[in-house]
């Protein structure tokens, strides 16, 4: 998308509306290019979406995260989970369960 906006330029830098920059979401860094014809002001390339693959990586390395060979729950018919549904739907709820056992203790 190309917007083209008024800016400010002052002794500290270039000014650019916020309201530019919110509508690109959760931004805290931009990449600004100067051209012979415009400056391209875009968030700064995947900064966003690599640091939360870097950080599992890195916690990886460390030993503090592990993948695990986990099985896939078995598959369940819509049938069945009406099933259980019923017989699970009758009592009171389990919040209700719950704070009742708590009361005992308090």
């Amino acid at each position: 998308m190309t917007e083209a906006i008024t800016v400010k330029v002052t002794p500290k830098g270039m000014v650019v509306p916020y309201s530019l920059i919110r509508a690109w979401g959760d931004v805290e860094e931009v990449e600004i290019a100067r051209r012979a014809d415009a400056v391209i002001i875009k968030p700064k390339a995947n900064h966003a979406t690599r640091l939360p693959g870097r950080i599992v990586n890195e916690m990886k390395a460390a030993g503090l995260v592990e993948d695990l060979p986990w099985s896939q729950p078995p598959a369940v018919s819509p049938e069945q989970r009406a099933c259980l549904a019923e017989k699970l739907s009758h009592g009171p709820p389990l919040s209700e369960m719950i704070l009742e056992d708590r009361e005992d203790r308090a």
